[in-house]
């Protein structure tokens, strides 16, 4: 029930900071929009930032199971490798708007805050992205699909994955491109599995 609530405002103040901006938002905002009192919403969170937090940690672990539910269908290294770029591409797109709908209505000190939240959670979310390449290497590797890496070699190996479809996404979503997206993230898994065969 506790959790249940907890969601509920998570998901009323998402839908919240998309529409307003976060900097528009008040607690009160969120507790009427959720249908509860201010006092009872002060029982799951201590403040608008702690629920911002969470909202992005909620939306992290979304990404995390839907890259998750991708690669397990899939049997190659290669086609988890393009399953998990084609989340990463989907996500990248969808976040740039959400995160821009959420800075309406910052003055500087908000927005300087914010973006401290929202590295934090992406340092965490690297993290776990990169357990999951390295699980996938390793898996590729004990196959026989690649080749074996040493751990230097595998840390290398995800850190120019993660990298070049970092820099990919954000041409293709802040500046745009000719190429198609799926195309260009395919030749690039094809590329890159090839270097490790």
């Amino acid at each position: 029930m506790a959790s249940d609530k907890r969601n509920q405002i998570l998901i009323t103040a998402r839908q919240l900071f998309q529409e307003k901006g976060l900097g528009m938002v008040t607690m009160e905002d969120v507790a009427k929009a959720a249908g509860m009192g201010k006092s009872s919403m002060y029982y799951y969170f201590k403040s608008k930032e702690e629920i911002f937090n969470a909202v992005l940690e909620t939306e992290i672990n979304d990404i995390l199971l839907e890259t998750m539910k991708r690669i397990s269908s899939r049997s190659s290294l290669l086609d988890k490798l393009q399953a998990f770029a084609m989340v990463k591409f989907e996500v990248t797109k969808k976040r740039k708007s959400l995160y821009r709908a959420m800075e309406t209505g910052m003055d500087a000190e908000a927005l300087s805050r914010y973006n401290e939240a929202k590295k934090d959670v992406h340092l965490r979310y690297l993290q776990k992205e990169k357990v999951i390449v390295q699980q996938l290497l390793i898996q590729g590797a004990e196959s026989g699909e690649i080749k074996q890496l040493e751990a230097a070699g595998v840390e290398q190996a995800v850190f120019i994955f993660l990298s070049a479809l970092r820099g990919m996404n954000r041409e293709i979503t802040m500046f745009g491109t000719n190429e198609q997206p799926e195309q260009a993230l395919t030749a690039f898994c094809q590329l890159f599995h090839r270097g490790l065969q």
